[in-house]
């Protein structure tokens, strides 16, 4: 695919909407024999999630103009980011849910007929019983997976940070005729169940509100008494007014930040390699975070902006409209706004530059490495590809004293490389730096060989190299 103007490309199929997901999905699993087969997959990968943003996107711009959507709704929208989810709308997440109720159905057939205490524990005792709260031993509390209610849907074991679990919870317990909600007690989300008008938790009629439990499925099937909670608040020195606020139920919207929160502070914490993909993830809950920005201080607002469109312009190009639709309108009356609109200018009209053709000429004859070569760097140890090539450090001049690019063997005055890692960043590499390798394709990470389908066709056994899909940049490579 041609790297000029892919912006309009983009746009186009996905104006199709799910009319273009049959096709998508069979690109995505096309076979390797296929001629350029890893392109095929990485762009149909792209546009399918791109049009499952359009779906996610929409579902918070209505959250935060006070409509009502469902809790496994506003949070399943986060899975929609995720092409490791396996989720491409809510109707699937929800009937994968409707599946853990029937289950608990099976079990406890005469569920229906407990009073809401009974009911509540019976609930809970299902679901952990079943491993569908909480996290397995051995599991790291922040890893990144534990944030995403699709992706602990779909694990076998369903590990869950406390916020993932409780909505499973509450999916469940409100489908069984539970008035059961979220409650934003700190550091740990818990459910408030508060008994039906008329009557107590015990199903016993009374002429006043009766007093609600509170649940933590993450941690058990028992109640946790209310006094133990006030206490807990009190350590922390909270005051009556935000006593109250904490043991409340808490809207939707609250627990959708407070998600993209956790997903943010699981980013910055990763110290373990995970199967989602990190950049997705923080989209993610850069989208959440400004279209409920009425929940954030400004200056969250500002920094929240400014990464929202760094990645827009780095790795989200085709969201543009997206942009203009839901976040320029948030800012409409301040100066913010400009700088979106122009900000979007730039990214179309960059989108729309033909790329400079570099050609093996003479000039560059002292290029030694081609597109597609796989290497080792000969100081970090990771692995990469080559995708562009400079004849000498093209770098501005502030870059390369932060780098010490000076400091280097051969100085700025060697080839320079365009590679793209294993962790899918992209660097810039000193040819003194690169230690050519000659992998099998099954020893190269996966994550390598999907993102590698952005600018190759397909991997070459026989020279062990990706073949080139910017022949238009590099004719000659």
């Amino acid at each position: 695919m041609s790297q000029t103007g892919r912006i309009e490309k983009f746009r186009s199929i996905v104006s199709f909407g799910y009319d273009a997901k049959d096709t998508l999905l069979r690109n995505i699993s096309i076979d390797s024999s296929a001629e350029d087969y890893l392109a095929r997959r990485y762009y149909a990968r792209a546009l399918l999630t791109s049009l499952h943003r359009t779906i996610a996107i929409p579902a918070w711009a209505s959250l935060r103009d006070g409509n009502e959507i469902s809790l496994a709704n506003a949070l399943g929208a986060f899975d929609l980011f995720i092409p490791e989810s396996g989720f491409g709308n809510f109707d699937e997440i929800s009937a994968r849910l409707n599946q853990i109720l029937s289950g608990c159905l099976l079990e406890f057939p005469d569920i229906q007929n407990l009073s809401p205490r009974r009911k509540a524990s019976a609930i809970a005792a299902y679901l952990r019983s079943h491993n569908m709260t909480g996290i397995g031993p051995g599991r790291e509390y922040h890893c990144l997976e534990h944030n995403f209610l699709g992706i602990a849907l779909n694990d076998p074991a369903h590990n869950s940070l406390p916020l993932i679990s409780a909505a499973i919870y509450c999916h469940v317990a409100q489908m069984l005729g539970l008035d059961a909600r979220p409650c934003g007690f700190p550091f740990h989300v818990h459910v408030i169940v508060i008994p039906p008008s008329g009557f107590d938790i015990d199903g016993n009629p009374i002429t006043t509100q009766g007093e609600p439990i509170y649940m933590d499925p993450f941690r058990s099937d028992q109640e946790t008494p209310a006094s133990d909670l006030r206490t807990q608040l009190n350590f922390l020195g909270a005051s009556p007014i935000e006593q109250v606020a904490f043991m409340g139920e808490s809207e939707t919207s609250e627990i959708v930040l407070r998600c993209s929160k956790n997903i943010l502070n699981s980013i910055q914490r990763r110290n373990q390699s995970s199967s989602i993909d990190a950049v997705c993830a923080r989209y993610a809950a850069l989208w959440s975070s400004l279209l409920l920005s009425n929940h954030l201080r400004p200056a969250e607002l500002q920094h929240h902006l400014l990464w929202l469109m760094e990645l827009v312009a780095t790795d989200f190009p085709c969201d543009i409209h997206l942009v203009e639709r839901y976040i320029a309108s948030l800012f409409r009356g301040t100066p913010e706004v400009e700088h979106i609109l122009e900000s979007l200018h730039v990214i179309r009209a960059v989108d729309m530059i033909p790329k400079q053709v570099k050609r093996r000429s003479f000039e560059h004859k002292s290029v030694k490495y081609h597109i597609g070569q796989v290497f080792r760097h000969r100081r970090y140890n990771y692995t990469a590809i080559i995708t562009g090539w400079d004849a000498e450090c093209g770098a501005g001049e502030q870059w390369m004293r932060r780098m010490g690019i000076d400091h280097l063997q051969s100085g700025r005055h060697q080839s320079f490389y365009h590679v793209i890692v294993e962790d899918k960043s992209v660097r810039y590499v000193a040819e003194e730096n690169i230690q050519l390798i000659s992998p099998t394709v099954s020893e190269l990470s996966p994550t390598l060989v999907a993102v590698a389908g952005k600018y190759f066709k397909r991997w070459d056994s026989s020279s062990r190299e990706f073949v080139s899909n910017i022949k238009d940049e590099y004719p000659d490579d």
